[in-house]
């Protein structure tokens, strides 16, 4: 019978996401996972097909985590501008997952609002509540979103840091004027 292996899959993943997490997907690599974990790169690839496979979970679990933190703040007051708080927040907590997620050079990304359910949400809560059309609420959506990710850029490149009071102060400063333009 064949000695019970003692690095699981979750092993693997949990100290590849903690490296992920700290210095970048391009710092996870079989060599120095396997020397995080004290063991051969065997296990790695007994678990993984290939570094892409293990990648491409790692990828999955910033996506969840990115997801699990938007929707977990967005419950509270405004949608629009919780949401977009909380993109800042994730980007000044999480500045490698954030920077794969949403700042990767030459690869076609989607905003993590453009496009998803709950942004579509958004807008038609924001057109209801502001008493906006739908394209109106869309270009009121879209314009904080870009600010949003203005400044997330900023908190995960580490040059300034702003308070959460600040982020929500300026949101809620843009949003306001957003608003009166679009209305009139």
């Amino acid at each position: 019978m064949p000695p019970k292996q003692r690095i699981t899959r979750e092993m693997i993943l949990e100290k590849s996401f903690a490296m992920f997490c700290r210095e970048g997907m391009e710092a996870v690599n079989a060599r120095s996972v396997a020397k995080a974990l004290n063991c051969s790169t065997q296990p790695i690839f007994s678990y993984f097909a290939g570094m892409d496979d293990l990648k491409n979970a790692l990828d999955q679990k910033a996506r969840d985590a990115f997801e699990a933190s938007i929707s977990s703040e967005t419950s509270q007051g405004d949608p629009l501008e919780r949401s977009c708080a909380s993109y800042v927040r994730f980007a000044g907590e999480q500045p490698c997952l954030f920077a794969h997620l949403f700042l990767r050079m030459g690869e076609a990304q989607n905003s993590p609002a453009m496009n998803s359910e709950l942004m579509e949400a958004i807008v038609r809560a924001e057109a209801e509540s502001e008493g906006l059309s739908l394209d109106a609420a869309k270009e009121l959506c879209t314009s904080l979103w870009v600010f949003a990710h203005g400044l997330a850029a900023v908190q995960a490149s580490g040059k300034n840091a702003f308070s959460a009071e600040r982020v929500a102060e300026m949101l809620a400063r843009l949003r306001e004027g957003l608003v009166i333009r679009l209305k009139n």
